[in-house]
């Protein structure tokens, strides 16, 4: 069986949520070194954003998968019964 890498979900298809994060992820730091290199404020403000945005997607997927093994323990999926 094959397992599923960091940009896949569970069920091996690939993740939005996932593959955005990695890029803002990139981003963010491309953006602040860019801000340390030149001392733009406007650099170090959308590397932030960035980090917000990484925060955000990752905090979402975190949820979605909590959710999951709330609904395996309890023997329902998303609330519903079996």
């Amino acid at each position: 069986m094959k397992k599923a890498n960091i940009l896949q979900e569970a069920d091996l298809s690939y993740s939005m949520r996932r593959s955005l994060a990695l890029l803002y992820a990139l981003c963010s730091v491309a953006c602040f070194i860019l801000a340390s290199m030149t001392g733009s404020l406007a650099g170090a403000w959308s590397g932030g954003l960035c980090l917000v945005g990484v925060l955000v997607l990752t905090g979402y997927t975190t949820i979605e998968g909590l959710k999951s093994l709330a609904g395996a323990i309890k023997g329902t999926k998303c609330g519903k019964e079996n």
